[in-house]
């Protein structure tokens, strides 16, 4: 058995209700400039730009025992781009949850999470994927809760699981916010006036889409990246305009055969990896993206 170090995949958005909000619509959209391969020794590489653009709809039902059933939809458009070509490669991800309230400080979430991730061509079995989350908080006082739960979802690659452990945190004057989704995402935000927060996100994440325009191929789209950000508030409208600046580490985007496989995935350790890579990696570098949020306050309503 042979064991690999790589870094993991989670969707933050899909832990809703951790912090005092909810955040119902978000739009997101980045932009890399032009990325060159990271050993291009027979200068074969043409620049390759990547571009993402995301859509977010999450729509909580409260139920009368105050639980809460959770639906919504998750669209990802990422485009690698080169002077000639645009090679555009998709994740269309239903989510169907339920929140369950078992005491005023305890509760525990649900989510199935079933996904069409390819380059929606010549679609068949292999372009769906299944997945799901539970995760149990536990509220210690009132700007404090903690989280923990495991994420599971059968990638091209293999089976895959994450355990998780985080928190949220409010200062008391609520000027401070930290919210951690170990080891898969992190937000540092600090608000400077009514209208303006200032922040640091961390995110890491492991995507497996079917190329269907090429025979017996998967691609694994791999990175971790870390972004400085501004938060402009409207209360008025409930929109928050978020523009990052950030940098990606070990940013991939790998191409295997289709009967390449792992044993087993387990957070940051992949068991029985002896695939071969057909292409190379990108080089690292700086990433510009911008979001819109439209955020529901809890303790407000």
């Amino acid at each position: 058995m042979r064991i690999v170090i790589v870094f993991i995949f989670f969707a933050a958005p899909y832990l809703a209700f951790s912090q005092n909000y909810v955040d119902l619509a978000k739009f997101s959209f980045s932009s890399t400039p032009e990325n060159t391969l990271k050993d291009d020794t027979l200068n074969l590489n043409t620049p390759t730009q990547l571009i993402d653009f995301g859509i977010d709809l999450t729509a909580p039902i409260v139920l009368k025992n105050k639980n809460v059933f959770i639906t919504g939809v998750v669209y990802e458009q990422t485009n690698l781009k080169t002077a000639n070509t645009n090679n555009l490669i998709y994740t269309v991800n239903p989510k169907f949850g339920y929140k369950t309230i078992h005491s005023e400080s305890f509760s525990s979430t649900l989510i199935l999470l079933p996904k069409l991730s390819s380059d929606l061509r010549n679609i068949n079995g292999k372009h769906f994927q299944i997945g799901g989350i539970v995760l149990f908080e536990k509220i210690k006082t009132k700007n404090f809760k903690y989280k923990f739960g495991a994420y599971y979802n059968q990638e091209l690659f293999g089976p895959f699981a994450v355990p998780l452990f985080g928190f949220y945190y409010k200062s008391e004057n609520q000027k401070f916010e930290a919210n951690f989704t170990l080891p898969v995402y992190a937000s540092l935000n600090y608000k400077l006036n009514n209208w303006l927060n200032s922040g640091l996100a961390f995110s890491s994440f492991v995507k497996s889409y079917y190329v269907g325009n090429i025979e017996n191929q998967y691609l694994v789209k791999a990175s971790n990246e870390i972004f400085a950000l501004l938060q402009f508030h409207s209360k008025s409208t409930h929109l928050v305009l978020e523009p990052q600046v950030g940098y990606s580490i070990g940013r991939s985007y790998r191409a295997y055969n289709s009967s390449d496989k792992v044993d087993f995935g387990f957070s940051a350790f992949k068991f029985g990896d002896d695939r071969k890579q057909l292409n190379q990696d990108f080089n690292d570098g700086l990433i510009f993206k911008v979001r819109l949020l439209y955020r529901f306050m809890i303790e407000n309503n």
